[in-house]
């Protein structure tokens, strides 16, 4: 069943199930955080990367079937002791997201963290499920 508030449905194989694309729309989402951050310069303060991550979170919260998005940071590297060279840059190790798509009748969740042990940013699928509904929120 394809999701009926979606005029581009058509556009798809129909051979897609309402779980392979939510499935797909979870990694687009969670692509989008990363590319979107990753080298960025950090802000100074943890109050400032917590606002960068709560923009980029209601940001990704706007496109299509996104029902929850949640970005955290860790205070990165940075570089330098002093001057005007002395800032950080957000990496693949300092963002940490989840996201919730509701396509149809499926309900996915994925999450994005670096995982040192593969020494790799690790976009993942951590759940699916059947569809509820659930209002749009964005978590800090």
């Amino acid at each position: 069943m394809k999701s009926e508030r979606d005029p581009a449905a058509s556009r798809f194989s129909s051979e897609v199930t309402d779980r392979e694309r939510a499935a797909f729309e979870v990694g687009i989402a969670l692509a989008t955080i990363y590319h979107s951050l990753v080298g960025l310069p950090a802000p100074a303060t943890r109050r400032g990367l917590e606002e960068l991550a709560e923009g980029v979170a209601s940001a990704v919260l706007s496109q299509p079937f996104r029902v929850e998005v949640e970005v955290r940071l860790r205070s990165p590297r940075r570089y330098g002791r002093e001057g005007p060279y002395s800032y950080g840059e957000i990496g693949p190790s300092d963002i940490y997201a989840r996201v919730r798509v509701k396509y149809g009748s499926a309900d996915v969740i994925g999450e994005l963290d670096f995982v040192r042990e593969l020494n790799y940013p690790l976009m993942r699928i951590v759940e699916i499920k059947r569809a509820r509904r659930h209002p749009r929120r964005v978590k800090h």
